[in-house]
């Protein structure tokens, strides 16, 4: 019995908290020192991928004297001796936002520096790429950004301008070593109360950290200093540097939620970068406008939406969540940890950040500061919003003195409730993070422990967090000769967690270990333990089972996997079960009777509802109207859970051929009628276009259907066992004639792109050149791959999406709507309007028979994600 499923070791060892985290599409990122290293937690053994850290230069905010080195304010500058990069903070985007649809990594150094980084998905190879943005105002130099407006836009007392200068330096006439005075160097702090404007100033990107200052008298002369770079600098007071330095230094980042554009068609979301001088600096990102696993670019770049006056000192951690009233529409709520000790709630206006397009205001307002006993820093912090009920919302705060505190917001009264406090560890707390929607806690700290904590009655109480489960293969465990506790992250179908630690270098071999191995990442299993939810005791466990594990065990697996497969269903969260594969995948090998039980108790609670019930012998019988009435979602789920566990060995030690003719037979109705759907979707599609072009309205921004002529022939060629209405949108499209080619591609003709043979239309999956006569024997008969969406042959030329759980092939994508379909679209006719949006939504890479997110097909020695 094993309580992790695997363990890897890493180059370089970790040194401040959150340095781990889990993204959207399967990878795992962990800030070592000067490197970020992102693994796949399917192939830790596998290629990993790079980011790199150089050093950079410092921020040319100005020179002071060497008198004024030994000043309060510069002594930490002055004996800071660590030259060597080091990733700070990092943090994964939702998935959609790089050029391939998959996740941006966030980079924050230790010099202040915020990067965002890329998949090297057409530059193969392992390190990843730093995005090249077209925007001057960048996060390249922290805060380098939209800058303050000039002190005579503040007040009625204006002062007046100084004469031309030279162009992109900076003249600070206030020679006082009073702080206050230098206002004018700023990044628009908003107070809560007053919402400042502010002012684009472009410069080059190297020298946007020198602001130019509108105050002083003309006759005032400056005293200028040369840099590395032989670029002027203006001599300024210690204290002025400080204050500078603690405005461009970030220290922590954090990616909000995905959010929906007015117009429902593109997605965005808000990157927060958090300062050493206490604000917090907001970038608006939208989803790229097309995807490609060919030359990637980015289509938007970031917009400064603005900064925050959240702290009086350094934003040591944040967290975002969205979350809805009772009585108002939802909000984005972020919470901001301060190493002074206070904690705040902040609400953004996701209306006004959705109508945002430049630096004007910032739409967050205070909701919500928690008052405690203890002052020691904030070093970890983390949100989530219950599934019931709605208006509340769970936080908990880890502080440097070992202390967890949670507490309830009630979104209604904007009041802090029922907080508790508890002395978690003995050192630093490093990390922490909610799941199942806030039922329990996992914390982690310097002194080495992970604890699982369950919320219940506004009260933590901790449970093991190591749970027994059979090998899937051999490992070792490293956590004891492992030093420190620097983070953890949660799986993305929360039955795994994820602990990076530092190794302890007297532990190990001081000739082959200690130089390679400094930290090691754990992945524990937690599916098998009290996590807060019911119990399901509808699954049978016999004494075979139980004789491997305890009954408790199985019962507790049984139903976390089930909660976790329920939560799957929704739409909005991403088909990325790789850890709930894993598990079920150990379970066909060490348990297959309890599998199968708690299969078919899945299955059948899949298709059923409040009305019906729905038996495993009416399974058996694959009724077409049974899947006719279930989501596409759905339908999904059953094709990833039959390839990758129920029907992955079929003839294995574990098969049994009954059951594998339940499966095989689930498998092919659920692609059949995906198919159906599919088919019907692109013929709406077509007659949408062509009433759109009747009525002269322009069709822009609708979806372009392709292989038409394929799909008829697919129809023609089973048209005894396709739905009668799909038979009926066949022959309008043929009466169009050739008014056909106006709305859609439509070429029945097809070469072979190796020999220009014809191609016939004889399966849509492949194809073979060649005639289809069976007298004729050909010299040779290429096998080509046909799109999995479109039913057209492949390009051979040019680079295609790829699916790891069916194999398929795609070079046209699908529009999102046909992906949260609630039923199939040949049982009713849908609204006009309805049709309209369905057809504008973005297309997106995703396999239309297992949902999952397509990828280009990479070579072994490259990283790759493994969404199952």
């Amino acid at each position: 019995m094993a309580p992790h499923y695997q363990a890897t070791t890493l180059i370089a060892s970790p040194s401040y908290p959150d340095a781990i985290t889990w993204s959207s599409d399967n990878l795992v990122a962990v800030a070592s020192g000067h490197i970020v290293t992102i693994l796949n937690p399917a192939a830790l053994d596998g290629p990993r991928g790079l980011v790199v850290l150089r050093p950079r230069d410092p921020f040319p905010i100005g020179v002071v004297s060497r008198e004024d080195l030994f000043e309060p304010s510069l002594v930490p500058t002055s004996l800071a001796r660590d030259t060597e990069p080091c990733a700070r903070s990092v943090s994964w985007s939702q998935q959609g936002f790089a050029p391939n649809s998959g996740c941006l990594l966030a980079v924050c150094t230790v010099d202040g520096h915020v990067n965002l980084y890329r998949p090297p998905v057409s530059e193969f190879c392992d390190d990843w790429v730093k995005e090249k943005l077209n925007n001057k105002h960048t996060l390249d130099t922290g805060y380098a950004g939209e800058l303050q407006e000039p002190l005579s836009l503040r007040g009625p007392g204006r002062r007046k301008r100084k004469p031309v200068r030279v162009e992109g330096y900076v003249y600070d006439d206030d020679d006082g070593d009073d702080t206050s005075k230098d206002a004018d160097f700023s990044l628009n702090p908003c107070p809560t109360s007053t919402k400042i404007p502010m002012k684009k100033i472009d410069m080059p990107v190297h020298e946007m950290a020198v602001v130019i200052a509108q105050a002083g008298s003309q006759n005032t002369k400056e005293a200028f200093s040369y840099n590395g770079e032989n670029k002027l600098l203006p001599l300024i007071t210690a204290k002025q540097y400080s204050r500078r330095n603690a405005l461009l230094s970030s220290l922590v980042v954090a990616w909000s939620p995905v959010l929906p554009s007015h117009n429902t068609i593109s997605h965005w979301c808000i990157l927060a970068v958090g300062s050493k001088s206490g604000d917090v600096s907001f970038w608006k990102i939208y989803k790229p406008g097309h995807y490609t696993v060919d030359v990637c670019t980015v289509t938007k770049d970031p917009i400064f939406v603005g900064v925050l006056q959240a702290h009086n000192s350094s934003v040591c951690a944040m967290s975002w969540e969205v979350s809805c009233s009772r009585s108002s529409k939802s909000s984005l709520l972020l919470a901001t940890g301060c190493s002074d000790g206070s904690v705040k709630i902040w609400s953004g206006d996701i209306e006004g950040l959705n109508q945002c397009t430049d630096a004007k205001e910032v739409s967050f307002s205070s909701v919500a500061e928690v008052t405690t006993n203890s002052s020691a820093p904030v070093s970890s912090i983390s949100l989530s919003t219950p599934a019931q009920p709605r208006r509340e919302v769970n936080l908990a705060v880890g502080r440097v003195s070992g202390s967890l505190e949670t507490c309830i917001l009630d979104l209604c009264s904007n009041k802090v409730e029922n907080s508790s406090e508890c002395h978690a560890h003995d050192r630093v707390v490093t990390g922490l993070s909610w799941g199942l929607d806030g039922h329990c806690l996992y914390s982690c700290s310097q002194d080495n422990s992970a604890r699982c904590w369950i919320f219940e009655k506004n009260q933590l109480e901790e449970v093991p967090v190591h749970t027994n489960f059979p090998e899937l293969k051999e490992s070792i465990d490293l956590s004891v000769v492992s030093h420190q506790c620097f983070g953890l992250t949660l799986g993305p179908g929360e039955v795994m967690i994820a602990v990076v630690r530092s190794l302890d270098p007297n532990m190990l071999d001081q000739m082959y270990q200690a130089r390679t191995q400094k930290a090691v990442v754990e992945f524990i299993w937690i599916g098998g333990q009290f996590l807060g939810i019911p119990l399901n005791k509808d699954i049978y466990i016999s004494n075979k089972q139980s004789a491997k594990s305890s009954e408790t065990n199985f019962l507790w697996w049984g139903s976390n996997i089930l909660w976790s497969l329920k939560n799957y269903e929704k739409c909005e969260t991403g088909l990325v079960l790789w850890d709930v594969i894993a598990a079920l995948q150990v379970l066909m090998k060490s348990a297959p009777a309890f599998l199968e039980t708690l299969m078919h108790k899945w299955v059948t609670d899949l298709f059923s509802d409040d009305q019906q019930r729905v038996s495993i012998d009416a399974l058996c019988q694959c009724r077409k109207d049974m899947m006719s009435n279930v989501s596409s979602r759905k339908l999904h789920l059953l094709n990833i859970i039959c390839r990758k566990v129920m029907l992955r060995d079929p003839a294995g030690e574990n098969g049994n051929s009954t059951s594998t003719d339940l499966w095989s037979s689930l498998l092919l109705s659920s692609e059949r009628e995906l198919r159906e759907r599919l088919v019907a979707f692109t013929f709406a599609a077509v007659l949408n276009r062509k009433s759109y072009f009747l009525k002269g309205t322009c069709a822009e921004n609708m979806w372009f259907p392709v292989g038409v002529a394929q799909m008829r022939s697919w129809v023609s060629m089973n048209s005894g066992g396709v739905h009668n209405q799909l038979r009926s949108l066949s022959s309008t499209i043929k009466r169009l004639g050739s008014r056909i080619n106006s709305v859609c591609e439509y070429s029945a003709k097809e070469t072979c792109a190796y020999c220009s043979a014809p191609v016939h239309f004889e399966s849509p999956d492949i194809a073979l050149c060649g005639s289809v006569d069976p007298t004729i024997v050909p010299t040779e008969r290429h096998k080509l791959s046909r799109c999995a969406a479109s039913m057209r042959l492949c390009s051979v030329l040019e680079p295609t999406w790829y699916c790891v759980c069916c194999g398929g092939m795609v070079d046209k994508l699908v529009p999102e709507t046909y992906f949260t379909m609630k039923t199939s679209p040949l049982l009713n006719a849908a609204d006009p309007d309805v049709e309209l949006s369905l057809y504008s939504a973005p297309a997106v890479p995703r396999c239309p028979f297992c949902g999952i997110l397509l990828q280009r097909l990479m070579p072994e020695f490259l990283l790759s994600v493994s969404p199952v």
